[in-house]
């Protein structure tokens, strides 16, 4: 059965952290957006969520009811493959074949069910790369779920550095990451994808919004990695990313389209990892 019946969402103009010190009864999560924070609950919780924001001094902007389908945008979460990965709710009673590795995933209110096209075209590219070679070090940033730092591991990465800003995107990742017994692989922590990229990594996937992107290409520890894996990129602009990857000799192996949605794959071949 799905983990919600409804999702009670509270809009704070102001930027909450740590918000589970203070929330706990029906208490999903913060999703941290900028200066604006949304507080999730399973449960509605007028008064909690009144009294939190008079102490901080916060208006609530809005509180809106979904159910947690239409969170999902529509889509009833089921086993899906990559390779010979099957991803699953844990909700859901999944037997695997020999040879294939399951993963439950309990995506909570973050973005990485695997549904989305960004996701679904970064997961195939890993795939693809895993069966050419071995990254050992892998810089998934924007990591949501956790969903990609799990396939990496699970397909053979031995480190794995997972990046969010977002503090639920960060405890949902982290939940994952245990359920599926990856936290000697897997070390997830919370900050810009921009602090990180300096970290030394033969693969890094960024599924994240495009102006930090446009961030990243500006550092030069970014073009020191063998293999880019950039998703989040609506195909307008994907001319221009891959001009500037080539523009630092990151030759684009793999362009994957879905919908209006880019995922590029950059291999720089002079790199064997920093």
């Amino acid at each position: 059965m799905i983990p919600y019946e409804n999702l009670y969402i509270y809009e704070i103009s102001g930027e909450i952290s740590n918000a589970r010190d203070f929330l706990k009864q029906d208490f999903i999560g913060c999703w941290n957006e900028g200066k604006t924070s949304f507080l999730f609950f399973s449960q509605p919780h007028d008064e909690e969520v009144k009294s939190l924001i008079k102490k901080k001094g916060y208006p609530v902007v809005s509180r809106n009811i979904l159910d947690y389908k239409a969170w999902q945008a529509g889509e009833e979460l089921k086993p899906f493959q990559v390779g010979n990965l099957v991803i699953s709710p844990p909700w859901e009673n999944v037997r695997v074949e020999e040879g294939q590795i399951l993963v439950q995933l309990d995506p909570c209110v973050v973005f990485g069910t695997g549904y989305h096209p960004t996701t679904r075209t970064c997961l195939q590219a890993t795939w693809e790369i895993y069966q050419k070679e071995k990254p050992k070090k892998v810089l998934d940033l924007g990591t949501g779920s956790g969903i990609l730092a799990l396939a990496a591991a699970k397909w053979g990465a031995e480190k794995v550095l997972a990046i969010d800003c977002n503090e639920l995107a960060v405890e949902t990742a982290s939940r994952n990451v245990l359920s599926n017994g990856e936290s000697e692989r897997i070390e997830v922590k919370r900050g810009k994808a921009e602090d990180f990229i300096k970290e030394k990594a033969d693969f890094v996937c960024a599924n994240i919004h495009l102006q930090v992107i446009e961030s990243l290409l500006k550092k030069k520890t970014f073009f020191r990695k063998r293999w880019l894996v950039l998703s989040g990129i609506f195909e307008k602009d994907a001319h221009e990313i891959e001009r500037r990857l080539k523009q630092e000799s990151v030759a684009i192996v793999r362009r994957l389209q879905e919908r209006n949605w880019s995922t590029l794959v950059g291999l720089n071949e002079d790199c064997k990892g920093d």
